[in-house]
């Protein structure tokens, strides 16, 4: 593990002002994971876009884990049927130039 790879997540709270168990929280749904390494749990760099969003969603509009929770699966659908849309659309086009 390189350290400009991660990020402790005690500093990561405290430079954001936001709860450790909120963040733990978080990895226990499955919404960001986390490094265990020694002994101490760090923020993968390419989780803390996610963190962030999900905090917003959390400290600013007061939406509980399990909302987030619900929201995280909801979005994950939206861009998994964006991306079918994109799909058939480019087979559509196939089928319309042969025409």
């Amino acid at each position: 593990m390189q350290p400009e790879e991660v990020i402790l997540v005690e500093d990561y709270c405290l430079n954001y002002a936001i709860e450790e168990t909120f963040v733990f929280s978080l990895e226990e749904y499955g919404l960001v994971e986390l490094v265990d390494a020694d002994d101490r749990k760090w923020i993968p760099l390419h989780q803390l876009q996610v963190i962030e969003k999900f905090s917003h969603l959390y400290y600013e509009l007061d939406i509980n884990i399990d909302g987030i929770d619900a929201i995280s699966h909801l979005l994950r659908k939206v861009e998994s049927m964006q991306e079918e849309i994109r799909l058939l659309k480019s087979r559509l086009r196939v089928y319309e130039e042969r025409s």
